[in-house]
């Protein structure tokens, strides 16, 4: 079964999806949670090889975050596509 992870605050709700997340899910930073890519523990780098990380794009812009090219950009419509595509929603905040 895919869990989309749903992160969207820095800190202790990233610390406790990293625990959670498994083999095949996907994480989505949205609101405070793109903040994550400024951590200085980076602990977005934890994430298993196989996780897809993705981040929406107005929130990013809305808080000035910059984006590396790795990271998986997305809009409003692909954050239906991927709730759709997986089997489980959970959200961490």
């Amino acid at each position: 079964m895919k869990t989309l992870h749903t992160v969207n605050k820095s800190g202790q709700p990233m610390a406790l999806c990293l625990r959670a997340v498994a083999t095949g899910d996907s994480v989505l930073l949205i609101e405070d949670g793109v903040y994550e890519l400024l951590s200085s523990g980076k602990k977005i780098e934890a994430l298993p090889d196989d996780c897809s990380l993705y981040v929406l794009d107005v929130d990013a812009r809305a808080r000035g975050v910059s984006l590396p090219e790795h990271i998986k950009v997305i809009g409003y419509d692909d954050f239906v596509a991927l709730a759709v595509d997986h089997d489980n929603v959970l959200s961490w905040f």
